[in-house]
């Protein structure tokens, strides 16, 4: 890949108040102004819903959590209900009618804003599962109104048109406070007999479908079966495993194996996992691809523990990595391969980092030379791309301002895959999962690889590194312009002793175009916000993010 990718910048020549003008030499950006502006409306909205969830009343639901964080994950679990019957119901046609009509809740939006920022999986599971089809579709349509009618939509109270097709399509309420207390029980089958069993949400005890104790028995009285989060996650399991066509042939329906690197190293894992399942040969049918669902759980005594424990000792160790990565895909009995409760918890720091800076204010960035951050963002987020490309093997980590625009970049799934194989050589995916410890090293690595690819530092001039984790590492100082503007806002919101000591917005001096180091990389340094300074070309300070990363980074592709 061609290390000279990101938009670049002149220097003014007009009044100091004057922007850098911005260009783009050979490439367009791969997300703009307006889609970055769009994805922060919608992390507002899913801020504001969060408040309203902690503040929400009673509403007559029995054994509703009194805690802010257990209350906001039932409110997710719910949500992740409200988005798997959405999805169901959905199909590829519907992508035809306008988003004004197709949008759903913004409950729901943050389920799918989730999935979305997790791009291989959201990539593979629209392939492999047929029930997601539509939904595929109906991201397409998404990601054409990024940067235009979404915040519109945002902005406006929902249509009764688009209410309507809600109500239809999942016949459920469009709010999600009106929903919550209808939400009572899942109908599950029992992994076992296949009989339908209706399991609570919520008990007092504990064992609801949305508490981590959960445990229900089978209604048959000739099963008796006890139905856990591992037992329908075996049958998930077994029932990809043993996917069959038309015809009677096997089909790749595993996670985690169609879209690997190695498409027949997949299919030769999936065949291993069978015929290592019987302990004894002669038990095994002399057809692989004959073999069911129930035969696998019966191999595994009906214990997902057991299973993993047969793939232990019989794959002796080989393939390892695929098939960790394969089995941390069932987890319960839903379509997706992600902890989808998980993922949205998960983004709720980054969530909260750019509510907090009031960067998803609205009018926040609607001057030029406030909007020059954004551009800036972007032409960083090209250079991060640039260096996964000089180093497939590296794990590197972005800072808050880049993931930005990373995360906007995936929420156009598919102009996402094709971008990143096009620009990188490769899919790009993006972990949120990795440990704290391994996140800080892996910052230090990306701030060196980042100084010897482009000359400049990773991130702002001037900022303290005084911790060892990834959340006290880069902590700029933002600029006195800027941190008048939050006070004002503020002392508008009724809050003037709120003070901002770390505004990632500030990026002073700011490197716009970069270059491999042996070319010289040419810098503008000058002050973003006031618009003045002069072209340069050496190793000058580095604009850079002045908050913590997102506790997640970038380990290779598939």
């Amino acid at each position: 890949m061609d290390a000279t990718p990101p938009p670049s910048t002149n220097a003014p020549s007009g009044a100091p108040e004057a922007p850098p003008v911005y260009s783009a030499p050979g490439t367009k950006p791969l997300v703009s102004i307006p889609q970055i502006k769009n994805h922060l409306a919608l992390l507002h909205a899913f801020a504001e819903l969060k408040l309203k969830v902690e503040d929400m009343a009673e509403l007559g639901i029995s054994h509703l959590p009194s805690d802010q964080e257990p209350r906001w994950a039932w409110f997710i679990g719910l949500s992740v209900e409200r988005f798997e019957k959405w999805c169901k119901a959905l199909q590829p046609s519907h992508s035809d009618k306008a988003l004004a009509t197709l949008l759903p809740p913004v409950d729901v939006l943050m389920v799918w804003h989730a999935y979305l920022l997790n791009p291989r999986w959201y990539a593979e599971d629209g392939d492999r599962v047929e029930a997601l089809k539509g939904l595929q579709c109906a991201g397409d349509a998404l990601a054409t109104s990024l940067g235009s009618e979404l915040g519109e939509l945002l902005a406006s109270e929902p249509t009764k048109k688009r209410i309507d097709n809600w109500v239809k399509m999942t016949a459920t309420p469009f709010d999600p406070f009106e929903a919550a207390p209808q939400m009572v029980t899942r109908q599950i089958a029992c992994p076992k007999c296949r009989s339908v069993v209706c399991a609570p949400y919520m008990t007092e005890s504990g064992t609801g479908y949305l508490q981590q104790g959960f445990a229900v028995r089978c209604v048959s009285e000739e099963c008796s079966f006890e139905i856990t989060k591992d037992t329908l996650a075996l049958r998930k399991l077994a029932s990809d495993l043993t996917r069959q066509d038309d015809m009677g042939g096997p089909v790749d329906g595993l996670a985690s194996t169609v879209h690997s690197l190695d498409r027949k190293r997949g299919r030769m894992v999936e065949t291993a996992m069978l015929t290592c399942f019987s302990l004894q040969p002669e038990t095994l049918p002399s057809d692989v691809a004959s073999i069911g669902p129930d035969f696998v759980m019966e191999r595994g005594d009906y214990k997902l523990d057991k299973l993993r424990a047969i793939l232990a000792m019989e794959m002796k160790g080989s393939h390892n990595g695929l098939i960790g990565r394969i089995m941390s895909a069932y987890v319960d009995d839903k379509l997706f391969s992600v902890d989808l409760v998980g993922a949205v918890l998960r983004q709720g720091s980054f969530v909260n980092k750019m509510y907090g800076l009031q960067w998803t204010q609205s009018g926040f960035f609607d001057r030029a030379e406030d909007e020059v951050v954004l551009q800036h963002a972007i032409a960083r987020y090209h250079a991060f791309l640039g260096l996964m490309s000089s180093s497939p093997a590296a794990f590197f980590v972005p800072t808050l301002d880049i993931d930005l625009a990373w995360h906007t970049h995936q929420l156009m799934a598919t102009k996402y895959s094709k971008d990143t194989v096009d620009r990188v050589g490769r899919f790009i995916d993006h972990d949120d999962k990795v440990e704290e410890s391994y996140l800080a090293s892996s910052f230090d690595t990306t701030c060196r690889a980042w100084k010897k690819r482009y000359g400049v530092q990773y991130t702002h001039c001037g900022c303290a590194l005084p911790g060892e984790t990834i959340g006290e590492k880069p902590a700029g100082l933002g600029t006195s312009r800027r941190r008048e503007k939050i006070v004002e806002r503020n002392v508008e919101r009724g809050d003037p002793t709120c003070t901002v000591q770390h505004d990632p917005a500030s990026l002073i001096p700011v490197p716009m175009y970069y270059k491999s180091v042996t070319a010289g990389p040419a810098i503008y340094q000058g002050d973003i916000v006031n618009g003045v300074g002069s072209a340069a070309c050496g190793s000058g300070c580095g604009g850079g993010c002045g908050g913590g990363g997102c506790g997640g980074g970038c380990g290779g592709g598939i």
